[in-house]
């Protein structure tokens, strides 16, 4: 941990300022440690230069798809080069020059996939948050970047301090916590005042199909061990990988057949990518306890309860929600 990431850490519990309780720090950086608060006297263990705030009284579920999305990016760790043209078409219209400059806070980091898109995208200091075992993946795919900082916590208590982020963004990660609001209005007290808020959230307009196959294929798959999940994927992944390659992969460049293929905003855009990394989408697909396939009244409720104005709500691949938003500025008191 630099020491420096204490300038924005604060104690989950009480708000309060965290210093180094005990630990040596060498180079400017704590590997093993204890940061203490100075408010409610609460101490947070620091470990392979991670500091972690798991809380103590997280529910079964919630600890459940912590470990479970930590299994999947402990087994598909690699960062790719095509992640760049997928976020930035998750986070549209924000273009790569908004993070110029910027203390920006990655809202569900998982393996570190987009801390490395933020930090060459020009952001000042990157701080990638996650509740599971996915922060080692992430330190470890971003330990050769100066700028970026990875903290193990709840999204929903996260450990920093009140209006101090300037870019928030969080993928594919609000709508698996038990309340998606919940997860809006803890990101939106981060905000700065000029601050931007970015999120990519599963539609449920569009996606009838899945809601009525895959989700109830999810509720079986929770209950069985992640080891024989990830082989249903695979086998499910065959035929999706077929389909991709010869119709979806083509229909890039070839209008009449877009027009016949169901689904074919969002499998086109797969096609660059391995079998490797389509096995990894059909994983996720399954393992998750939790799955919200929200509709746009649903997120714009989710914003209104946050306090954020939205500037942009954009129904992405026809199957999804890209959300931009900033904090909802106050009227100027009278005197």
């Amino acid at each position: 941990m630099k020491l420096r990431l204490l300038d924005w850490l604060a104690c989950p519990d009480c708000g309060a300022v965290l210093t180094v309780a005990s630990g040596a720090v060498v180079h400017g950086e704590l590997r093993e440690g204890t940061l203490g608060c100075k408010g409610c006297a609460s101490q947070y263990p620091v470990e392979r230069g991670i500091p972690r705030f798991v809380p103590a009284d997280l529910t079964a579920e919630v600890a459940a798809t912590a470990a479970r999305f930590g299994y999947e990016w402990t087994r598909f760790a690699e960062i790719r080069p095509e992640y760049e043209e997928q976020f930035r078409g998750w986070i549209a219209p924000i273009e790569p020059e908004s993070f110029k400059g910027r203390l920006v806070l990655d809202g569900g980091c998982g393996k570190g996939r987009h801390l490395r898109l933020a930090s060459a995208f020009g952001a000042r200091e990157v701080i990638g948050l996650d509740l599971g075992p996915a922060v080692e993946v992430a330190a470890r795919n971003t330990a050769d970047l100066d700028n970026v900082h990875v903290i193990q916590a709840d999204l929903t208590r996260p450990p920093l301090r009140a209006g101090s982020m300037e870019v928030i963004y969080s993928i594919g990660v609000l709508h698996h916590l038990p309340e998606p609001a919940a997860g809006f209005r803890a990101l939106a007290a981060l905000l700065a005042p000029d601050g931007l808020f970015v999120a990519w959230i599963y539609a449920r307009e569009g996606n009838g199909w899945l809601l009525a196959t895959i989700d109830p294929a999810r509720r079986v798959a929770r209950l069985l061990p992640l080891p024989l999940v990830r082989s249903l994927a695979w086998a499910l992944t065959v035929p999706l990988w077929a389909a991709i390659r010869l119709l979806y992969g083509p229909a890039r460049s070839r209008p009449w057949l877009k027009r016949l293929l169901p689904y074919q905003s969002y499998l086109s855009d797969l096609a660059p990518f391995p079998f490797r990394e389509i096995h990894s989408i059909a994983f996720d697909q399954l393992l998750a306890p939790v799955a919200h396939y929200m509709s746009r009244y649903e997120v714009e409720g989710c914003l209104a309860a946050a306090d954020l104005a939205f500037g942009d709500l954009r129904w992405h691949h026809n199957n999804s929600w890209a959300v931009f938003a900033h904090r909802r500025k106050r009227p100027a008191s009278s005197s």
